[in-house]
């Protein structure tokens, strides 16, 4: 149903999921997911869109997005920060929306200081949301292995909400 409403307004510009204010079901999920990972230091909050946990529970947070109301203004895809300038991103169900996961990462890697921590989510089993900016991708336990193997050791990818077999997705860490 929201599809078909998102279809016919489609021509004024809105779309149901800009209205839809249902907080997601994994928040609590991915607040003690943060309490227990983020270590100190300066912190990059990639997609940080309207959700501010990390900005008010942790210290020295710069929070992008594509839109305010974000630190700064700018794309996963082309980092506006010089190479090893972050002791932790964090880049929570944001992946799903950028059309090169594997080029957002080279990028998120590039700007990670070695020894600094990479915490992301992304989902699996979920439906299709924040449609206006793109929803392309869901991440299965075998993706984010080859996303994070390669360039990060002390990898950690635990399932979140849904079902044993087929989770609402994936919470990720790992070190550089």
């Amino acid at each position: 149903m929201k599809n078909f409403i998102n279809n016919l307004l489609r021509k004024t510009g809105y779309q149901i999921s800009k209205f839809d204010v249902a907080p997601y079901v994994f928040r609590n999920k991915l607040k003690s997911f943060l309490d227990e990972n983020v270590p100190r230091g300066k912190i990059l909050d990639i997609g940080s869109a309207q959700w501010n946990y990390p900005k008010e529970h942790f210290k020295n947070v710069t929070t992008l997005d594509l839109r305010p109301p974000a630190d700064v203004i700018g794309s996963i895809m082309n980092l506006p920060f010089g190479d090893e300038s972050f002791d932790c991103i964090v880049c929570l169900e944001t992946l799903e929306h950028v059309e090169d996961p594997l080029k957002a990462m080279r990028e998120a890697y590039r700007v990670l200081k070695p020894g600094g921590k990479f915490i992301g989510s992304a989902p699996f089993a979920y439906g299709l949301h924040g449609e206006e900016y793109g929803d392309y991708w869901r991440f299965t336990r075998q993706c984010w292995e080859k996303l994070l193997m390669k360039n990060l050791k002390n990898v950690s990818i635990e399932p979140y909400a849904g079902k044993t077999l087929a989770p609402m997705g994936y919470l990720v860490v790992g070190t550089k």
